[in-house]
């Protein structure tokens, strides 16, 4: 659900935060609110009538509590929505404050009935979901998502969101949590070699094992990945699957299904990339890289490919050389039946916002998450963050690096081609022992069928 940017840049180790959380957190985790009320009742809220320009009916003078988590998106992009909030409503006060101890900070508030009125839920210490959700704590987002947009009242919020963004912060069936930052995942290319060396980057996995083969003979290794994190290559090879099975098979991915990883679809795209390591095409000594040395082998031209997201270029900061020109990899076509076509992309929204049931001004609450999805906060995000925002409105920054105009050119020629992989959050456990496996199919130690079958081995007894 959540990108988690509490590491040094967003997206990037979800799943070692969640497996990190610490005995005490599990603990708390496990009644968020106390357990007292299942289906706790609105806080009486200050509100007036809903009018043009104030669809929630904000009070006038009603104050608002936000609390943003303080990770690797930093604070300076929360002030433009505080300030246009404070424009719209000069008699309101915004208090904003931010934490990297969220679940410790903000629980005992959850307990006794008087939480913010927007909390960005983030981090390894964030307030565990299923909690949350369990306890009826959090206040459905439905009427945010009907409202007219801050900069366009023809035009609603929902409107204006990237796909995957409701369904991704739909818990229960209602839409509870939203998901400010969009990220894309997969694996990356440098234009600027390409060019030089008169590559073109291929639309068919034929032409693309034939560009491998030109890689390996002119001395770059087609492939290096992170083998001490091998869930790096979860987002690339589900991305094949996709392409093939479309969001069918995914979604049986993401819930435990029966067949999820056996489908004859998903092991196809499997034995379709089963090439590269059965070539001899990834760089030797990858399973012992952390991520940031397998960047930086992809970086000195050591290898074509690396797998990763949105975060990568702004990770790498000045180790990326100048005019480089990273390049987010969209996916051939694999099969003549592929589901999908060439460019669907795995991308997700993360960095989770959410307005507790209970807080006092839940109108208010609403009211700031508009601003936050105006066109202009959402551009001051992008700006600050160096990623891209929920808001498919937002404009670049004229100084947008490579990496982040690639991505945001791809998911426009996706449409809505793209998916998102949420085992992760829905079991951490799981998704970390699968990558295990994924680590030894790079090694050519598993064969694609090895893999689906002990994916699948392992999805059943985590299912039950």
């Amino acid at each position: 659900m959540n990108d988690r940017p509490s590491q040094p840049q967003p997206t990037r180790r979800s799943v070692l935060a969640l497996i990190a959380l610490t005995p005490v957190a599990g603990a708390l985790a496990a009644c968020a609110t106390g357990g007292t009320r299942k289906s706790p009742a609105p806080a009486a809220t200050p509100t007036g009538a809903a009018a043009a320009g104030n669809p929630f009916g904000v009070a006038v003078d009603a104050p608002v509590e936000v609390v943003v988590f303080d990770g690797g998106y930093g604070q300076a992009y929360i002030k433009l929505p505080v300030e246009l909030y404070g424009r719209k409503h000069p008699k309101a006060r915004v208090t904003q404050t931010a934490t990297q101890q969220i679940q410790q900070s903000l629980q005992p508030r959850f307990v006794a009935g008087n939480p913010p009125d927007v909390v960005n839920n983030s981090g390894s210490n964030a307030i565990d979901y299923g909690a949350l959700v369990k306890d009826g704590a959090l206040l459905p987002l439905q009427p945010l998502l009907g409202a007219p947009s801050w900069n366009d009242p023809a035009t609603t919020v929902g409107d204006s969101l990237r796909p995957g963004v409701v369904e991704v912060g739909t818990h229960g069936g209602q839409f509870t949590v939203l998901n400010y930052s969009y990220g894309a995942y997969g694996a990356w290319y440098s234009a600027s070699l390409f060019e030089e060396k008169g590559w073109t980057y291929p639309q068919t996995w034929d032409a693309y094992l034939g560009l491998c083969d030109k890689m390996a003979t002119a001395g770059i290794a087609p492939w290096t990945y992170p083998g001490q994190f091998p869930y790096y290559m979860f987002w690339w090879l589900a991305s094949m699957i996709y392409k093939v099975g479309g969001k069918e098979v995914i979604d049986k991915i993401n819930n435990l299904g029966k067949d999820a990883w056996t489908d004859e679809r998903a092991v196809a795209a499997l034995r379709a990339f089963e090439a590269i390591p059965a070539n001899g095409w990834v760089l030797k000594g990858s399973s012992g890289l952390n991520h940031t040395d397998a960047q930086m082998q992809f970086l000195l031209g050591k290898a074509g490919f690396v797998p990763g997201g949105s975060w990568l270029e702004k990770e790498m900061g000045d180790s990326v050389p100048a005019g480089f020109d990273m390049s987010i990899c969209r996916v051939p076509s694999i099969t003549a039946a592929d589901d999908r076509p060439f460019g669907a992309l795995c991308a997700k929204a993360g960095e989770p916002y959410i307005v507790p049931r209970a807080a006092k001004n839940t109108a208010g609450g609403l009211e700031f998450l508009r601003a936050m999805l105006s066109d202009d906060s959402a551009a001051n995000f992008i700006a600050e963050a160096g990623t891209l925002s929920s808001n498919r409105r937002a404009k670049l920054p004229a100084d947008a690096k490579h990496g982040l105009v690639s991505i945001n050119a791809a998911l426009a020629e996706a449409g809505d081609n793209v998916f998102g992989v949420t085992l992760d959050t829905r079991d951490s456990r799981l998704w970390g022992d699968i990558a295990k496996v994924m680590g030894r199919f790079m090694n050519g130690d598993v064969k694609a069928d090895q893999l689906a079958k002990e994916a699948q081995r392992l999805t059943d007894a985590a299912r039950g």
